[in-house]
């Protein structure tokens, strides 16, 4: 469908409209790319706040007084008739962006708590992985303890835990594929506006999701080349063998075992293991899918590419109302950044930082830990830098981000860069910069 632009002063804008474009660089703006539809007078009010003028699609936003319809593949798309156990018809779910306050704890006050929170969390996931391997069973208590550790320190300040998560050592990621998961899904649900009761079902669905790997020998997971076709169908088969484990405890949440039974559904019914269409798939279920395709995409592992993370967002937009949601996948990216917390840049001046944290309205100009000069040169010192704000006692302004760097490519340890902020105590430096 061509699109019909028509012109619009951000004093006429009303609910139902289609944006599809801005008097200026969506880049500036906290709004989704490539347009989206008005669904709340916050959102007008946002709008009128940075631009003066925008352009509406007509034929998508003709009908105002109603909620939009997004564009739904058939289900007579799904590839079979197989029949789901767990799932059952979930709620819509409602995007509230203003259920979480904004005012964050600053990261340097959270920091400290943040990396022995996640030593401690990583053990006992490791420890969970262990006893199920040798037959021990399995503790949903502690993964419940987990997720609401998790949660809170995410409400407190989302980018924290994030930023930890890029910790490397020897070139491996210290942790693991299901927590980076679980923070994430806890950073997305925060900014959906999921309540703290169900944020917690959500990361301990997303924690467990990929439980029945353990039932599968480490030597197809942990194989270097491409899979047969026979053990592709081997390596699925952890969908169902984790989702019958979970259900063996009688005290297990519905909800975790739907969000297990189908965070490899997708969108398009490409997914399995029922090949499930469109909203078919549960909202957290979807959430699921999205934060375990975006970390598997940045994170090394014994076969296939590693992506940047604006290479992985990048990837995800082109998938929308493909794989994955048109709407989630835009509000993923608003969640986290092109540029998450954690991430390599280079800077507009040549110079070489770390982002701290995530700038939802200036995405190009977060905080930074400057860790190379213009000159591509160490600094004896990291140094903390907000690139929105100018430098005191001057006009000029900060530089801003020309792109992501994959860490390895510019031989950068994370763990070290935070072991240098003072010796053995790596808070310190980040609490007085």
């Amino acid at each position: 469908m061509n699109i019909e632009k028509e012109k619009i002063s951000v004093k006429f804008l009303k609910v139902g409209m289609y944006v599809c474009k801005l008097d200026r660089s969506w880049l500036d703006t906290p709004f989704p790319f490539q347009g989206f539809y008005i669904r709340s007078k916050n959102e007008i009010r946002d709008l009128q706040a940075f631009c003066e003028h925008v352009y509406i699609d007509v034929v998508k936003g003709k009908t105002l007084n109603n909620q939009p319809e997004i564009s739904k593949p058939s289900p007579l798309l799904r590839k079979n008739n197989k029949k789901s156990k767990y799932r059952s018809r979930s709620k819509p779910l409602i995007v509230n962006h203003d259920y979480y306050t904004p005012q964050l704890k600053p990261i340097k006050a959270e920091f400290s708590a943040a990396h022995n929170l996640m030593l401690d969390l990583n053990s006992a996931i490791e420890e969970t992985s262990f006893n199920l391997r040798v037959g021990k069973g399995l503790d949903i208590k502690k993964t419940k303890q987990v997720a609401s550790q998790v949660v809170n320190s995410v409400i407190r300040n989302p980018n924290t835990l994030v930023w930890l998560t890029q910790l490397k050592e020897q070139g491996q990621y210290v942790y693991g594929h299901s927590l980076r998961s679980g923070i994430l899904a806890a950073v997305f649900g925060r900014h959906l506006g999921v309540n703290e009761d169900a944020l917690e079902i959500l990361v301990s669905g997303v924690l467990l999701a990929d439980i029945g790997k353990t039932k599968i020998n480490r030597k197809l997971l942990n194989k270097a080349g491409e899979y047969t076709e026979e053990e592709k169908e081997i390596f699925k088969s952890h969908v169902e063998l984790g989702v019958e484990l979970l259900a063996s405890d009688p005290n297990i949440d519905h909800n975790i075992l739907t969000i297990a039974e189908t965070h490899h559904e997708r969108f398009d019914g490409s997914g399995y293991p029922y090949g499930l269409v469109g909203d078919e798939i549960p909202a957290f279920g979807q959430i699921a899918g999205i934060v375990d395709t975006f970390d598997a995409m940045t994170s090394k592992k014994p076969y296939g590419q590693v992506y940047t993370s604006s290479q992985a967002m990048e990837w995800l937009y082109k998938q929308r109302n493909k794989l994955f949601s048109a709407k989630l996948v835009d509000e993923f990216i608003q969640a986290i950044g092109l540029y998450p917390a954690g991430t390599v840049v280079q800077l507009s001046d040549g110079s070489t930082g770390l982002v701290l944290s995530h700038n939802k309205t200036k995405r190009l100009k977060p905080e930074v830990l400057l860790i190379k000069d213009n000159k591509d040169q160490m600094l004896e010192k990291p140094k903390f830098v907000d690139l929105s704000k100018k430098p005191m006692f001057s006009n000029k302004e900060r530089p801003c981000i020309t792109g992501a760097m994959k860490a390895d490519s510019v031989d950068i340890n994370v763990n070290e860069i935070i072991s240098s902020f003072n010796g053995k105590n790596v808070i310190k430096k980040l609490l007085s910069a």
